[in-house]
C-alpha cells in the first residue's frame, strides 16, 4: 500500500480506490488522479470493500442507499473515505459524516476540487462548502419529500413569523377568521407542529421562511398601514 502521508505533509503516491458504477467515469477520473501524482485503483462500488489495499475510496453514493459507505467504514475502519453523490445538500453531509465518511463532493464537481478534497481528507481535515457548513451549524434541513406548501401557506407562514395576529392576517387575505384559523392548523399539521412557535422554528429550520422573507414582509405591512390619527385637544 502507498504511502497516504509524508512527514511533510505531501500526499503523493497515496493508493486511491475510485468506486464508480460507470467505467468512462472511473477512467476519467483516474486519468486526473495518476497526473496528480496518485496511484489509482479501479472498482464497482460494491465489489470496494474486497478490493485490494488503499488509503482512500472515492465512492459513488446514491441518496437513497448509503449501504455500500456503511459496507466500506465496517470492512476498513482505517480507509479514508469520500463520498460522491450528485448536488449534495446540508442532509448529505450530514448523514454521510454520521455514518464515517471523511469528505464529500458532487461527482460532477471539476477535477481540482475533487483533488482538495481528497487531499484534505488524507490529511484529516474535511472540506465543507460555506453554505453547507452554515445550515450545519444552523440545523436548517431540507423537508420531507411529501410536504407540498403553495405560495400562500408560505406567505401566512411568514405573516405568523412577523407576528401578525390571525384576524389581521384574515382580513388583509380576505378571508373570515374562521378560514383563517382552519387554514393555519391545517398548516401546523401539516408541519408535524403543536402551535405557531414550533411551526416557525420547523419552517425556518426547512429554509421555508427566512429573516429576510420576514423582513420584507414587515416593511410590505408597515407600508400598508394608515398613518396614526392625530388626537385633537
Amino acid at each position: 500500500m502507498g504511502e497516504s502521508i509524508s512527514g511533510d505533509g505531501s500526499t503523493r503516491n497515496a493508493v486511491v480506490l475510485i468506486a464508480h458504477g460507470i467505467p468512462t467515469y472511473r477512467y476519467g477520473l483516474a486519468l486526473g488522479l495518476e497526473q496528480s501524482e496518485f496511484a489509482v485503483q479501479e472498482s464497482a462500488p460494491a465489489d470496494a470493500p474486497n478490493t485490494g489495499e488503499w488509503d482512500a475510496c472515492l465512492v459513488e453514493v446514491s441518496r437513497s442507499d448509503s449501504s455500500t459507505l456503511s459496507a466500506l467504514r465496517d470492512a476498513r475502519p482505517a480507509g479514508v473515505l469520500i463520498a460522491l453523490l450528485d448536488e449534495p445538500d446540508a442532509d448529505d453531509y450530514r448523514a454521510a459524516l454520521r455514518i464515517g465518511a471523511d469528505g464529500l463532493v458532487a461527482q460532477d464537481a471539476a477535477l481540482d476540487e475533487i483533488i482538495t478534497v481528497l487531499r484534505l481528507a488524507l490529511r484529516g481535515t474535511v472540506l465543507l462548502p460555506r453554505g453547507i457548513a452554515r445550515s450545519l451549524a444552523t440545523g436548517v434541513t431540507r423537508p420531507p419529500t411529501a410536504l407540498n406548501l403553495t405560495g400562500v401557506d408560505r406567505e401566512l407562514l411568514t405573516r405568523l413569523a412577523m407576528g401578525s395576529p390571525v384576524a389581521d392576517i384574515a382580513k388583509s387575505a380576505g378571508y373570515s377568521e374562521r378560514q383563517m384559523y382552519r387554514l393555519v392548523r391545517e398548516i401546523y399539521h401539516r408541519l408535524g407542529s403543536r402551535n405557531r412557535s414550533e411551526a416557525i422554528a420547523t419552517a425556518t429550520r426547512w429554509g421555508l421562511i427566512s429573516e429576510s422573507q420576514s423582513r420584507a414582509a414587515a416593511e410590505t405591512d408597515n407600508a400598508a398601514r394608515p398613518p396614526p390619527r392625530a388626537r385633537c385637544h
